[in-house]
């Protein structure tokens, strides 16, 4: 078998670290970087690009470039998320059959779990030239705030990859492991973790080596990337009125002012000002060529974004709430993300909190130390008794009722892992079916969440209504992944289960998600380029190449039986009988000892 890594798949950029002799270590490639961008390209003649090798030609080919692809992984394609983001990226983005996201690149259409596949098919390639081993097992970290459907992308990608996903870890929990290895800690710690695409704040106690997850939440609509996209309309809107010539409808353009406004954002955290010189952005009317020179201050970018950094703030704050904690009771707040090294986010976080931020983790690295060190944990002969690490679900899942509302089956900040069974029962003579929608999300109406699918229980036996009735047993696993089993109460037989991904028929109709158009283009410098041939079929990731009509790949329910833990199996909840529409209150959450009793219960399949 071969080597297990930690994988910190980012929004922008990932990072990649293992362990040896008992020490983490980042991965360093062998052109001395030690991250590799996001990115995924085909260009002109059908090569696929991944990393720094896409970031180098995007300004060329900005519609066959795919950056920022994590903010999308696991969405519906007409969730209030889509239309928030599709205003933004310069690729194209297509509907599938099932209503999830597909991106089309040089006349071909990826799923968001390919996109990801070929980022970590090359962290993984370039982690055993540098290791000079095989690797083929990996702890991938995710915003904490995300959501199965998303957890579920991200396990199937890295099983695209060729990785045997160990775990897929939250990136805060990662940052307090990197935190707390080697030492010996009685602290409750804030992790304020703003990378290039999410927010997450998690609230942790840390007691020796055992790491417990009070509270968490996030924004995963903020980000980097939004303050990169505050400085680069202002540039655009700049350029606007010192030369009355609009770019923003030109991709090359658009995409050379975004990489430069990163850079000025960055360079900005060490420097009061900078410059920002651009040339031959475009032409004017009189075909005369433009450059773009424009000087840019600290104080310019914290008016441009300060309200950003205000709304993660704003989610500290009832974090904490959340957590029963108060901001005196945190011993340290940990700063990790590259966007958390702006001053201004330091200097405001420093207010709130009421002393200095921490600076003992590595706010690029810490993530993926984290995520080595859990991976050699669940890799080793050791196994995880090298630490215990108590998590807790993001956002709260439920089902529907008959007046639109969610009941709640698992609520926000429900310890992992954790099982409930509601008993179902059929409401028409011979009834063979019995479907039932999963929700995900803080809104009391289910027309406001995320749907994480319809699950189908079919196969069921004829009989007059009210006759059958099926235990159904929901099943959230240490990952924050739900499952789902069924058995025939009267007969014991386990109940046929399938999941159906597609368009939610409770949420209400939504505008068009596409962005408007100018009404009138002015001269631009470069045209818009043909279409790329297709790549011939020796690729380096598979399955990539689909039909017309694709479909989203199988997520876990599909890929093998819905698993229930052996604790459910022995002991499961008995609970009144109400139809599906009218489930009973959910039982109380375990307590401390309970959450232990049960993480050994989950690990060891007793």
């Amino acid at each position: 078998m071969g080597r297990a890594i930690g994988i910190d798949l980012g929004t922008t950029n990932s990072c990649a670290a293992f362990v040896e002799n008992g020490k983490p270590k980042v991965i360093t490639y062998k052109d001395g970087s030690r991250t590799i961008p996001s990115m995924f390209a085909i260009d002109k003649k059908g090569n696929r690009l991944v990393g720094k090798e896409a970031q180098d030609q995007a300004a060329i080919n900005p519609q066959n470039t795919i950056a920022a692809s994590k903010r999308l992984i696991g969405r519906s394609f007409g969730s209030n998320a889509m239309e928030k983001m599709q205003q933004v990226f310069t690729y194209e983005l297509v509907e599938g059959e099932s209503s999830e996201v597909l991106i089309k690149v040089a006349d071909q259409v990826f799923t968001l779990e390919q996109i990801s596949a070929a980022i970590l098919r090359r962290i993984k390639d370039q982690a055993e030239d540098a290791l000079n081993d095989e690797v083929d097992q990996a702890v991938i970290t995710v915003p904490a705030y995300f959501n199965d459907r998303q957890r579920q992308a991200v396990r199937s990608a890295g099983k695209l990859a060729g990785l045997k996903v160990l775990r897929v870890l939250n990136e805060p929990t990662a940052a307090a492991l990197a935190y707390g290895l080697g030492r010996t800690l009685n602290q409750r710690v804030a992790i304020y973790d703003l990378g290039g695409g999410t927010f997450d704040i998690s609230i942790i106690d840390i007691k020796d080596k055992i790491f417990e997850v009070i509270a968490t939440g996030g924004d995963t609509f903020l980000g980097g990337v939004d303050f990169d996209d505050r400085l680069m309309q202002w540039v655009l809107q700049t350029f606007v009125d010192d030369t009355g010539v609009d770019v923003s409808y030109d991709r090359s353009a658009v995409t050379r002012i975004r990489d430069a406004s990163e850079q000025a954002k960055i360079k900005l955290s060490d420097e009061t000002s900078t410059h920002i010189s651009l040339k031959h952005i475009c032409d004017d009317d009189d075909g005369t060529p433009l450059d773009l020179e424009l000087d840019v201050s600290r104080e310019k970018l914290e008016e441009l974004t300060t309200d950003l950094i205000d709304r993660s703030i704003a989610t500290c704050e009832r974090i904490l709430m959340e957590a029963g904690t108060s901001r005196e009771q945190v011993d340290e707040m940990l700063l990790v993300g590259g966007q958390s090294r702006m001053p201004l986010v330091r200097t405001k976080l420093a207010q709130f909190i009421g002393k200095q931020p921490s600076q003992k983790v590595h706010p690029d690295e810490a993530v993926g130390i984290g995520a080595a060190i859990m991976a050699h944990s669940l890799s080793s002969k050791a196994g995880p008794q090298d630490m215990m690490l108590l998590d807790v679900l993001p956002m709260a899942i439920g089902i529907n009722k008959v007046d639109g509302t969610m009941h709640v089956l698992f609520a926000k900040n429900q310890p992992l892992p954790d099982y409930k069974t509601r008993t179902l029962t059929t409401s028409k003579n011979n009834q063979r079916s019995i479907m039932l929608r999963i929700y995900q999300g803080e809104s009391k109406f289910v027309a406001e969440n995320e749907l994480l699918g319809t699950f189908v229980f079919s196969g069921l036996r004829e009989a007059p209504k009210g006759m059958v009735k099926i235990e159904v047993t929901f099943h959230i696993d240490s990952e924050g992944i739900l499952n789902l089993t069924a058995r025939d109460i009267d007969t014991g037989q386990l109940v046929e289960s399938r999941l159906k991904l597609g368009k939610d028929p409770d949420a209400p109709k939504r505008p068009s998600t596409s962005a408007p158009k100018p009404k009138k283009k002015p001269k631009k410098k470069v045209e818009d380029e043909p279409a790329p041939t297709k790549p011939p079929p020796s690729l380096n990731m598979p399955n990539s190449q689909l039909q017309a009509k694709p479909s989203i790949a199988k997520p876990a329910q599909e890929d093998a039986p819905m698993p229930i833990s052996q604790a459910a199996k022995k002991a499961p909840q008995k609970a009144a009988q109400p139809s599906a529409e009218q489930p009973p209150v959910p039982a109380a959450q375990p307590g401390f000892f309970g959450r232990i009793i049960a993480w050994f219960k989950g690990l060891f399949g007793g």
